[in-house]
Formats: C-alpha cells, structure tokens, sequence
C-alpha cells in the first residue's frame, strides 16, 4: 500500500480478486439453474452439457484453435484451401492494407453462428469465458509484446443493454489472462453493422471509427504510461467484408501504432 491511498498496482490486485470471485459465484449460480431446468444440450451433437451449450469432446474437437503450421492468407488470416499465400478474395482486391498479422478463430457457419447469435443477440454470457479462452490461445502466438485494443461498441449500446460482448471478452483477457488493454477508440456511427451491404460496409472506411481525444485519449493510455503503444492488438468478434478491421487499423497507424495484429473469433468465407 502507498500510505493511507491505494497505488495502482494495489487497485488492479483488488479488481483481480473481485473478478475473479465474482466468476466463480456466477459459474456456480449458473451451474445450478442449468441443472434445475434439466441440463443444456451440446449446439454441436446434441449431448448434454453444463452451462455452456457446447459438450467437452465437441469443444476440444472443433474449438480448439489450430493456429500453428496452417497454411493461412497472409492478408485476411483465413485457411487457405491451396498453399498460394492469398486467398482469392484478397488477391482479387486486398482490403486490409494497415493490419499485419490476422488471425480468425473459426468460420462463421453451422454451429459457430448458432453459438454467435446465442452469446450477442440473446445474451447468453455462459460463453464469454468460453470464447475469451479461444482469444487467448490466437493471442499466445502473436509476436509479443502488444496491447489489446477492442473494437468499440456503437455509442449506447452498454447503456442500453448492460453489457458488449467485446467489452466482456477484454475484461476475461486483462484480469484472467494478464493481458494490457487499452481502450483507444470510438465509433461515430449508430447504424449496426449487420444492417449494411457489402458496400454500404467498404464506404464507412475511414468514417466510422476514431481515435479518441483530449482527456478521454489521457485516461485511455494511462495503461501505457501516457503514451501511445507501438504493437496493437485489435479485438473482434466477426470480420466479415474487414471493412470495420481496416478502418480502425488505419486510425492506429495514422496515430503512430508501428503493428497492427488482429484476433477475431469468426470470418465470414
């Protein structure tokens, strides 16, 4: 302790202790109203479960990321069918030109939407540990060191709904896993991303998301000892046309971030 004041080191020990008895009493108190309404059932095989929907054979199987030695597009970070360095899609036109290293989990189909929906739209936080568990694991490879940045929320959302799911997923990486997250930037636009096309999506580059300012930008770097980290690590959950992940590169670039890595749970093939 720093006299009568707790320093900041003391202050992120507290909030470590208060997170982490907090996920333990929510793990219990979910376990218990899971096994009251009879069990869950595995979204891949239909087995029974505990409080996340996804069995531990089907979780080690299909959710345990393969991220070293896959031949992947050195551009958008998907599984490439045939070693050519560039999948077809970023040969053809290359959107993401401010990112250095991509990494998507897994492919947003079948099960993965089904648990996507699940976790974003209805709310079913069981899965955040889950998912920030596969973070994680894409985290551990990526040159170190780095700050995590998310990608921010579109303005009111956390008012409105308590609580983002990328917001969640930073929290389980800075107090579970030790992870230096910073909270750079903020999005201008209200209009949900799922509601554009791919057009509508490639024109918001450059428009929807900014660094932030002032002293808001002053209490975002104090993790960083008030200057701007020179490796990032962009957090989200579905790259879909990579428009959202190139705009918010951009911005880190132009504000003198040298690295830009990404991680994001699903892409869309």
């Amino acid at each position: 302790m720093c006299g009568k004041r707790l320093c900041t080191g003391d202050i992120e020990c507290v909030k470590y202790f208060l997170f982490a008895c907090g996920q333990k009493i929510l793990q219990f108190a979910r376990g218990i109203l899971v096994f009251l309404a009879g069990g869950s059932e595995c979204v891949v095989c239909g087995a029974g479960c505990g409080a996340v929907p996804v069995c531990r054979a089907c979780g080690q199987s299909y959710f345990a990321p393969s991220l070293i030695g896959e031949e992947r597009c050195a551009v958008c970070g998907k599984v490439l069918v045939s070693g050519h360095g560039m999948c077809m899609q970023c040969r053809a036109d290359k959107l993401l030109k401010h990112t250095d290293i991509v990494l998507p989990l897994y492919s947003y189909r079948m099960w993965n939407s089904v648990l996507l929906f699940r976790w974003k739209i209805e709310g079913e936080r069981t899965l955040s540990p889950f998912f920030a568990a596969g973070i994680a694991s894409a985290l551990a490879v990526l040159p170190h060191p780095f700050t995590v940045v998310p990608v921010p929320p579109r303005p009111g959302k956390i008012r409105t709904n308590g609580w983002d799911q990328i917001d969640e997923l930073c929290i389980f990486l800075k107090y579970r896993y030790g992870y230096q997250v910073c909270f750079l930037l903020e999005r201008g636009t209200k209009k949900e991303q799922k509601t554009l096309d791919r057009k509508e999506r490639l024109a918001t580059i450059g428009k929807a998301y900014t660094l932030k300012e002032g002293k808001y930008l002053k209490r975002a770097l104090r993790v960083t000892n008030g200057s701007m980290p020179e490796n990032v690590c962009l957090i989200d959950d579905v790259m879909t046309t990579g428009a959202t992940i190139e705009s918010c590169a951009a911005v880190l670039k132009s504000a003198g971030v040298k690295k830009v890595y990404v991680v994001t749970l699903f892409t869309v093939d």
